[in-house]
């Protein structure tokens, strides 16, 4: 989304929702808002907005049905106390940036009338919405963000409650009618789309992108073979003025770009003549909202991602911090013998201690006789103090071995999610369909209760986008050099069903050495013995498919299926093997590459 794409959506967007009352305030995504707004003699209006690090944009929906939490966040919570049932002033932009504005008139807490803006600003990872009101002074001060920014994320501005509210940095870009005539000289006439023709106009031309620029440039190159223009820089000067005019009065449709299977890529506000398959769309909010329906698969992919590997972490940060307290409990503890020894030389020297003494020193029987210094309760008499010293140790005996466990069971669990994490690093949305509710299934993440409510298709049909079915994925498989089918499990539910439920105990097992990683198993057949080549092979898969694949050296063990063994309530994907022998790959992309492209098919899976 360019600047002329924002000059058009902000200008339909003020026709439409100025003067209309904003009923509803949601937030369905963590960057996500939705307003419902009352438009008469219309249905509600449904205004969405995204500050995604990759799909930032505006428009209004159809018949999609966003999912909203339970509880709404905070910000949502914010926008409904300052905005819910305000009135939309205007919709207006930044100069040609892909910054827009929506000037909200509302009763605030005193029961002033106040406009507040809320401001979109649309710039890629950098992606904001943040809510503002203007000061008594006239100052534009930042109530709150959707991404709060601090001094140590950006050295450019701030971006936190009771800040003022600073532009982005300006780029040094003018309006098509203030660029010079001579700006475009030294386009290239022969290749008008060439790429440095494309940057040329993006560096002189505010408000267009890569996309606009081409426009432009296949315009201006049409207009010099119909001799309206005698040479290029010139044809790019007028086409660039009018599209620009175009796109203001909105005297040409919005378009969509299509790719070879009908799916929208671009979307602009006017006619994408240089593309040879394209539709027309109604308005701007349209083509937007067609050319991100595509994606709608990909923004839950990477919100389903970011949530898991929210979850991962947070837990492995705590389980982190609950080990380095239990160690050093188990630290304290580690005196059970120190006070065993002073309660029976108590008992043994009994008689030579008086009732109401401190501090005794005695000869310690344990260590040649050496003096030893004894703390005693002068309330209480050698025997009693002997008791009291023979049920501390007692006691840090039994926390010993309690901690012990606990260590044991947490440092298993930081295991796991290490593996978790490794197995999120690529995963597909299937594979990360069945992670999550591994991590339901293991207690580190709640299900979700309310059933998901169906959202808009490409062209308007209803479906599922929540949860494709239940079925098991399946491990990867490919084909070694030699003709052996190699399985390389992509979770920990895979792992487990490859290793104990579907492989052979005379198959190969592969795995990297002390490290989070899958399970790669080399189905044997009738062979009797596995090429070197082939288990070459499956240890470069299994060093790739581990942390340790950017790593110039990585340690594999290599054993058979029925040398692998599984303790009694053990995490999914855990495992305890011997026998095994430990070979040296390292994981280079180049002797990748060949066997990841030998995916094995159903057939030779044996499916």
């Amino acid at each position: 989304m360019d600047g002329l794409t924002i000059r058009r959506l902000t200008l339909e967007l003020h026709e439409q929702l100025a003067g209309n009352k904003i009923e509803k305030i949601y937030q369905p995504g963590e960057r996500d808002l939705l307003f419902h707004i009352r438009v008469p003699g219309q249905p509600v209006a449904r205004l969405f907005m995204s500050a995604h690090k990759q799909f930032a944009r505006v428009h209004l929906l159809q018949d999609e049905r966003p999912e909203n939490p339970k509880e709404p966040p905070m910000f949502c919570m914010l926008l409904r106390k300052y905005l819910e049932g305000g009135r939309v002033v205007k919709v207006e932009q930044r100069g040609w940036d892909r910054i827009l504005e929506i000037s909200v008139e509302a009763i605030d807490e005193i029961g002033d009338l106040r406009t507040y803006r809320l401001i979109c600003e649309m710039m890629g990872r950098n992606s904001n919405l943040i809510l503002c009101r203007t000061d008594d002074d006239g100052k534009l001060r930042i109530i709150d963000a959707i991404v709060r920014v601090t001094e140590h994320m950006s050295r450019v501005r701030e971006v936190l409650p009771g800040a003022p509210y600073v532009l982005p940095p300006a780029q040094d870009k003018q309006d098509i009618r203030a660029v010079a005539l001579d700006a475009f000289v030294g386009l290239d006439a022969e290749q008008p789309l060439a790429k440095a023709n494309v940057h040329l106009l993006l560096d002189h031309v505010a408000g267009i992108g890569p996309t606009s620029a081409r426009e432009i440039l296949h315009r201006a190159a049409e207009a010099a073979k119909r001799r309206v223009q005698t040479n290029l820089s010139d044809a790019v000067y007028d086409e660039a003025r009018k599209l620009i005019e175009a796109v203001e009065t909105g005297v040409e449709s919005s378009t969509v770009a299509l790719d070879e299977v009908g799916r929208a890529v671009e979307c602009e506000p006017y006619l994408l003549t240089h593309r040879t398959n394209y539709a027309l769309c109604p308005t701007i909010s349209e083509a937007i909202r067609r050319r991100f329906a595509d994606n709608g698969e990909i923004l839950y992919h990477s919100r389903l991602h970011d949530e898991l590997q929210r979850t991962v972490s947070d837990h492995l940060d705590k389980l982190r911090g609950k080990l380095v307290k239990l160690q050093q409990s188990l630290t304290e503890s580690a005196d059970e013998a120190s006070y065993r020894i002073k309660a029976e030389i108590l008992t043994a020297f009994a008689y030579q201690i008086e009732k109401g003494q401190t501090r005794v020193i005695l000869p310690n029987y344990y260590a040649d006789n050496e003096p030893i210094a004894i703390d005693l309760d002068p309330s209480l008499d050698a025997i009693q103090n002997a008791q009291r010293y023979f049920k501390q140790a007692t006691k840090r005996k039994r926390a010993a071995t309690s901690v012990a466990e606990q260590v044991d069971a947490t440092k298993m669990d930081i295991d796991y999610l290490e593996n978790v994490a490794e197995s999120l690093r690529d995963a597909s949305l299937e594979n990360m369909e069945q992670i999550r509710r591994e991590l339901v299934s293991q207690g580190f993440l709640q299900e979700k209760v309310a059933k998901q409510k169906p959202r808009q298709g490409r062209f308007g049909a209803k479906h599922s986008a929540a949860k494709p079915d239940r079925t098991q994925s399946k491990p990867d498989a490919y084909i070694s050099s030699d003709g052996f089918l190699i399985r390389v499990g992509r979770n920990n539910l895979q792992n487990d069903r490859l290793t104990f439920r579907q492989s052979d105990h005379r198959d190969v097992w592969l795995h990297v050495k002390d490290q989070p990683g899958s399970h790669v198993v080399i189905r044997r057949g009738n062979a009797k013995e596995i090429p070197e080549s082939t288990l070459d092979e499956a240890a470069l898969l299994a060093a790739y498919f581990s942390r340790g694949r950017d790593s110039a050296t990585v340690p594999v063990d290599i054993t058979e299926i029925r040398h692998i063994w599984k303790p009694n309530g053990a995490r999914p994907g855990f495992a305890l093997y011997d026998n095994q022998r430990t070979v040296y790959v390292t994981p280079d992309r180049t002797l990748l590459e060949p066997i990841l492209s030998r995916t094995a098919t159903a057939t030779e899976v044996g499916e």
